[in-house]
């Protein structure tokens, strides 16, 4: 992922010093790089998006010239496309920040512990839209891989090992095979067995008994999948403007 860029917009500068602390150490840990402009009130804010596209916005409702609820109709007037999260302390205006359309609303009194989880699902929510997921090995390190990042997995037991392109040894982790086959299926992966996912991008060939990688790698095929692995392979070549003899 490219730099996430972010608008800070908080009266209070204790307060907006930790957001933007809290919310820079988050990214740090799942390696999304961050750019980010600080504000203390609503004309601050508009005039550094003025200088500034950015892709996110975290905004406070209660400030003094002009409130966060008014301010978010009017960046939308404006034709701001960034994804916007209230912090605040007045949940009982909650449903007034909808007509803003926000991303997700997290409680001033809770900013500690509910950020975490927001922060995760917009990046994963932003990754899907570019194209990426994030996947966590066993060792606890965070990776966001691209469309063309992985060969194939290979079901081991607990773990599963991803094959890449770069890397001598497989990348390992816990998460389920059927959980990674509904993440990458949108990214091109075909299931051809019951424990192997595989890129389409790599396959040379399919035949009856097995797929056969650009790398020269061959894995098997289960006789349950071959019709729709041969399928998914041809209709994907085809919407890539390519095709091979099967």
């Amino acid at each position: 992922m490219s730099c996430l860029k972010i608008a800070l917009c908080d009266d209070d500068p204790a307060f907006r010093s930790l957001m933007e602390a809290e919310v820079v150490r988050i990214c740090q840990e799942r390696q999304v790089e961050t750019e980010i402009v600080s504000a203390d009130s609503a004309g601050e804010l508009l005039t550094a998006l003025g200088h500034m596209s950015v892709q996110l916005i975290f905004l406070d409702i209660d400030m003094p010239d002009m409130d966060g609820v008014l301010l978010g109709r009017l960046l939308r007037q404006q034709g701001c496309t960034a994804d916007i999260i209230y912090v605040s302390n007045m949940e009982e205006r909650v449903y007034e920040v909808f007509q803003a359309h926000p991303w997700s609303f997290i409680r001033k009194a809770h900013f500690s512990q509910e950020l975490p989880g927001v922060v995760d699902a917009y990046i994963e929510s932003l990754r899907q839209r570019l194209g990426r997921v994030v996947l966590q090995n066993t060792d606890g390190v965070h990776r966001s891989f691209g469309p063309e990042d992985i060969l194939y997995i290979e079901a081991a037991g607990k773990a599963q090992k991803l094959f890449l392109p770069d890397a001598a040894e497989p990348f390992l982790v816990r998460t389920s095979l059927h959980e990674l086959e509904q993440q990458l299926i949108p990214m091109g992966f075909i299931r051809i067995h019951k424990g192997f996912l595989v890129n389409y991008r790599y396959i040379q060939k399919i035949t009856s008994r097995s797929v056969l990688l650009d790398t020269g790698q061959t894995l098997p095929i289960g006789r349950d999948r071959l019709t729709s692995a041969r399928e998914t392979y041809l209709a994907l070549m085809k919407w890539r403007g390519l095709d091979r003899e099967n």
